[in-house]
């Protein structure tokens, strides 16, 4: 498969990349910082840009099977970062004619906020708040399209190892909420090859 990825550099997108590349997929990944991309389990076709020019994502799109996405917001500042971004996914992927995105969500997101805790709904009000509004307003973009995504809403990401055993539910009844990066990597390559999940957002956990 053809994929692209956008986060490549980021804090669980580090992850994604080699996963990707030792499955025998062909990767390309858009970046600011061309460097930081992890190549040491293959090549990567890397195209230097940001995330809000939409021709450099239509670039970037054009030609691929799947699009995988763990981009998300390095500052806890008021952005529109994520609604630019997924409006110019959205027409660069409907443009090229690609169908298919998997993308890193977060529990707490749409109709996922009825199930987050109440220590974590305070949070999401209060210290995430701006993070948690862009990031619905860039998910709407993409649930009012007729693009076939899985958003994957793992609860708080660690860097400890794979665990396996990844469980996945649209209610999140009996998960726990934390999870290591590289177990969410995982679960979103298999959503390559697994259709059971298409136009859903489950959460992940164990």
């Amino acid at each position: 498969m053809k994929i692209v990825v956008f986060g490549a550099t980021g804090a669980t997108g580090k992850y994604l990349v080699p996963l990707l590349l030792k499955a025998g997929h062909e990767v390309t990944a858009l970046a600011r910082s061309p460097n930081k991309v992890d190549q040491s389990g293959g090549t990567v076709r890397i195209i230097e840009g940001d995330a809000r020019d939409p021709a450099t994502i239509a670039k970037a799109v054009a030609g691929q099977d799947i699009v995988m996405s763990t981009f998300g917001s390095r500052s806890l500042k008021a952005d529109d970062i994520q609604e630019v971004f997924m409006k110019n996914l959205v027409a660069a992927m409907h443009d090229a004619g690609v169908q298919r995105l998997i993308d890193l969500s977060a529990w707490g997101t749409g109709d996922s906020y009825a199930s987050a805790n109440f220590f974590f709904k305070i949070i999401m009000a209060t210290i995430l708040k701006a993070n948690f509004v862009d990031k619905n307003k860039g998910e709407a973009q993409v649930i009012d399209s007729d693009i076939l995504y899985t958003f994957v809403r793992p609860g708080r990401l660690t860097n400890g190892p794979a665990k396996g055993n990844v469980r996945a539910s649209l209610d999140g009844k009996g998960l726990r909420k934390s999870i290591s990066r590289r177990d969410v990597v995982s679960f979103m390559v298999d959503q390559i090859k697994d259709q059971s999940w298409i136009r859903k957002a489950p959460l992940i956990g164990y």
